[in-house]
């Protein structure tokens, strides 16, 4: 199916926290739709929840976008032809749009009070019958109107839903309908002034011209209620599609209570907003016969295509984004992965605020194939940090032999040699040929006395990063305390 044109789409979030990965998704999409075809992306803060809502929450959302690289055309802290881009801006004209429905006869004023509400719902589930509002308002003339509201009563107001099928063409899975007569008349403004969900989405997408509404599978039932507003309205109805759920590894529901769901808790993670976007892509879409799973983001406005969007629901599988994340940070220059990891290790407490920028490229080159995320490197705090000398564990490796004397012929060997990778190395070879003893002896025995611990980088590139200085001290004090 063509897609209609100029092809403006939005991402209308409420600011209730951080960007969250559902959120984070659906702008990829939207995104890449925007930007393939030429047209306009827009961010729309969708905040009358007015309990809810917080300011603080509308920043995490633009920064955890903008940390993926998914920037916007028209937005509130851009501006653009369709101002305010915040809903809580634009109570009036939520308004002006239910008094028009009110006076055309396509919406009333309901009454009726939450325990009344409450009361003829379960009258409707003890007879069984389908659960919506009886209309019972729809028929009240002026003067009882006017009654209840000298009364104090405060109205709702309702759409007047016709009997009728409902339905339209989704982008990603085809022909969907439903009844509209079991929806029940429905609140389209609250008593309290505030419009319901379905009503503003509805104005403020035709009149920021949204061509396509496109969103996850949770969204199809508002679909409905949200069509006959477009018409009640006289508006055109755009195109929608509706991506495939996201749920946890259990296969639950994404929930922002359990578990990391923000995109900032990534960040912190160590995740990079590259492997982000590969990751997020493939939940809900793939590229059909390419088996290329490392995908930049000009990489995916490529291949992208609704038609190539599942209805299947997609698992947030967290080993395979670790895998992505692995493969991403190894295509990474050493350059910028030292950058990218100086935060991590401020927060370890390994570098202050003035650090060797050269130096840390060398370890980060060192290190890069062993680091599934960036905060991995709290696993390396030999590289920084002085470690304890296990002497007990060099004592049990070595056993009969004299680990003294053998790192001090280590020490003779290193003091004078060119410091590099393979002259170490060929100088503590010939050590060990003096010594007789196995790698496992010697090798192990210097990886503990210059890390503390059994695993390291390889051993020879990771004495020359660290330097002669730094491995000589670190043999003399294993010396003295042996």
């Amino acid at each position: 199916m063509e897609l209609k044109r100029p092809v403006r789409v939005r991402m209308a979030p409420s600011p209730t926290g951080d960007a969250h990965v559902g959120h984070a998704r659906t702008t990829l999409y939207n995104y890449l739709l925007a930007r393939q075809h030429d047209g306009t992306f827009i961010l729309r803060i969708d905040d009358t929840d007015t309990k809810r809502n917080t300011e603080e929450a509308e920043v995490g959302v633009y920064r955890g976008l903008r940390w993926l690289g998914l920037d916007w055309d028209e937005g509130p802290d851009k501006g653009g032809p369709h101002m305010p881009y915040r809903q809580s801006e634009r109570l009036e004209t939520y308004h002006k749009y239910a008094h028009q429905l009110l006076e055309n006869g396509a919406a009333y004023e309901c009454f009726c009070t939450p325990e009344e509400l409450e009361a003829e719902r379960k009258a409707q589930m003890e007879a069984k019958e389908d659960i919506k509002y009886s209309g019972k308002c729809r028929h009240l003339t002026e003067e009882e109107r006017q009654a209840l509201k000298a009364a104090g009563r405060k109205p709702t107001i309702r759409l007047k839903v016709p009997n009728k099928l409902v339905g339209f063409h989704d982008l990603v899975r085809g022909w969907i309908e439903a009844d509209a007569s079991l929806m029940g008349d429905f609140i389209i403004m609250k008593s309290d002034g505030m419009p319901v969900y379905n009503f503003a989405t509805v104005i403020d997408d035709h009149l920021m011209q949204i061509s396509q509404v496109t969103r996850g599978a949770e969204h199809i039932s508002n679909t409905f209620p949200q069509i006959l507003i477009y018409e009640a309205l006289g508006f055109e109805v755009p195109q929608f599609a509706h991506f495939s759920l996201m749920l946890k590894e259990d296969r639950s529901k994404m929930s922002k209570r359990k578990g990391a769901t923000f995109v900032g808790e990534y960040a912190e993670m160590g995740y990079l907003p590259e492997a982000m976007i590969n990751f997020l892509a493939f939940l809900g879409w793939s590229p059909g016969g390419d088996d290329e799973e490392i995908l930049t983001l000009d990489d995916l406005l490529e291949k992208f295509s609704l038609e190539q969007c599942s209805v299947s629901n997609a698992v947030f599988d967290i080993k395979k984004l670790d895998w992505i994340n692995a493969k991403w940070i190894r295509r990474l220059e050493a350059a910028d992965l030292a950058e990218r990891i100086v935060p991590f290790l401020q927060k370890e407490g390994f570098i202050g605020e003035d650090y060797d920028l050269e130096h840390l490229t060398k370890i980060a080159q060192l290190i890069q194939e062993r680091l599934p995320r960036l905060d991995a490197v709290k696993d390396f705090p030999y590289l920084f940090l002085e470690p304890e000398v296990p002497v007990a564990e060099i004592e049990k490796l070595l056993k009969d032999k004299d680990a003294k004397a053998g790192f001090q012929a280590v020490l003779a060997a290193i003091r004078d040699v060119v410091w590099e990778e393979k002259e170490i190395d060929a100088a503590v070879r010939a050590v060990q040929a003096d010594l007789g003893w196995s790698n496992k002896e010697l090798f192990m025995s210097l990886r503990l006395a210059i890390c503390g611990g059994k695993v390291s980088p390889p051993l020879f590139p990771m004495m020359e990063v660290l330097g002669q200085e730094r491995i000589v001290q670190r043999l003399e004090r294993a010396v003295d305390q042996l």
